[in-house]
């Protein structure tokens, strides 16, 4: 394995070669010793391109070195990975020494940036959710306890875990969000026509084909902007409504309370924890689970107006549960051995 001596010796070899440095001697035994290895000979080739392009530039094109060096100087020195001070006159192109510093710099800074970054998790894939033409309300809870009841013919984009300073989501169709309250990371939702952010609250969102956009608030407050009009942008509050009208943003008061989302309700591969959650906040029932491992059991099932003794028959089929009523709620729990036999 190479020391951290011999790769910046061989950094600052391959920076006085790609500078024009070396005489043609020297140039000749470098080029020699890296085309004795493959892998640094295509490398070098690789950055010799790379050199060239930019030193290609036509002058009108050409790129304000001086300028692009401070920046990159005042952004090592910050970050203390280099030691001294370097002095630029102004409007003066870099010296050739200073390019084979500038190069060294460059390529000891990316490598620390990777090794500091090894380890890093990449970016969270998004996950899809999409509703065909069936009237169902297929519904999700979100790892940060947030609901989405996604109408038909709907695609829901998201995470399965948040970034640190947002939650980014993304909708095309129709969805009622129940969201999760967090002052510190905002729900942001990503429409074709808009962006709408919230903090904690619940309402409706409805998007067509890029050409419409209504959205109506049953708690709380939303703000919303236009993409293609950024000046556009609108708090939107409990019983208010919001709608995409020429481009700019119209708002009314919301005269109806619009329940389609518990109509037919929809869960797929969830678990009975989130499923009865989700029936506790909006129908009259206190349904809980007797332990936590029945609670993670995962369920799809469909609710379709029952009542609350069907729906308990339902659950309890499907797991393999039992249920008794205790001071008004209903326990479901695993049955044991005993029992069984």
């Amino acid at each position: 394995m190479k020391n951290s001596k011999n790769i910046r010796t061989e950094a600052e070899t391959l920076a006085k070669y790609l500078s024009g440095e070396m005489d043609e001697t020297e140039a000749a035994a470098y080029l020699q010793q890296a085309a004795d290895s493959g892998e640094n000979y295509i490398k070098l080739e690789k950055m010799k391109k790379q050199w060239s392009a930019i030193e290609g530039y036509n002058e009108p094109q050409k790129p304000d070195t001086t300028k692009a060096w401070n920046k990159l100087y005042a952004r090592l020195q910050t970050d203390n990975l280099i030691p001294g001070r370097v002095i630029l006159r102004k409007n003066r192109q870099l010296p050739a020494l200073l390019r084979v510093a500038a190069v060294v710099i460059i390529m000891l800074a990316v490598g620390t940036v990777i090794y500091l970054n090894k380890d890093t998790k990449p970016t969270a894939e998004m996950v899809q959710l999409s509703t065909g033409d069936e009237n169902n309300t297929l519904i999700k809870t979100l790892n940060d306890g947030s609901v989405i009841y996604l109408a038909q013919n709907s695609l829901f984009s998201f995470p399965n875990e948040f970034e640190t300073k947002s939650r980014n989501v993304g909708l095309k169709g129709e969805a009622f969000f129940d969201i999760a309250p967090n002052p510190d990371k905002p729900f942001i939702i990503e429409t074709d026509e808009a962006f709408i952010q919230v903090l904690g609250t619940a309402f409706n969102v409805k998007t067509k084909n890029g050409s419409a956009f209504e959205l109506s608030v049953d708690r709380g407050k939303v703000k919303v902007s236009l993409k293609n009009n950024p000046g556009q942008i609108e708090t939107v509050m409990a019983g208010e409504k919001i709608s995409n009208i020429k481009n700019s943003l119209v708002k009314s008061k919301q005269t109806s309370v619009n329940s389609w989302y518990r109509q037919r309700m929809h869960f797929k591969d969830e678990s009975l924890q989130n499923i009865i959650s989700v029936l506790n906040r909006n129908f009259n029932t206190t349904f809980v689970v007797a332990e936590k491992e029945t609670g993670n059991r995962k369920l799809t099932v469909t609710f379709d107006n029952e009542t609350v003794e069907t729906m308990t028959e339902l659950i309890c089929v499907t797991l393999n549960l039992k249920y008794q009523t205790i001071n008004g709620s209903v326990v479901l729990s695993e049955i044991s051995e005993t029992t069984r036999q």
